[in-house]
């Protein structure tokens, strides 16, 4: 894995973590900013996928 792909896992764990085993969905504002990071960690995750099929 790339270093992008892990810094994208990391934050979709700890993303996780904080909306397992704090009070922060009780805030919609933490939990919008919770859901937009674990997206980022996805989009980050896969776009190896993507880059390596501009270069074929």
């Amino acid at each position: 894995m790339k270093r992008i792909q892990f810094i994208g896992l990391a934050l979709i764990i700890i993303c996780g973590m904080i909306s397992q085993y704090t009070n922060a969905t009780q805030n919609q504002f933490m939990v919008w900013l919770l859901a937009l990071g674990a997206v980022a960690g996805i989009l980050m995750v896969i776009s190896d996928y993507f880059t390596s099929k501009e270069k074929k």
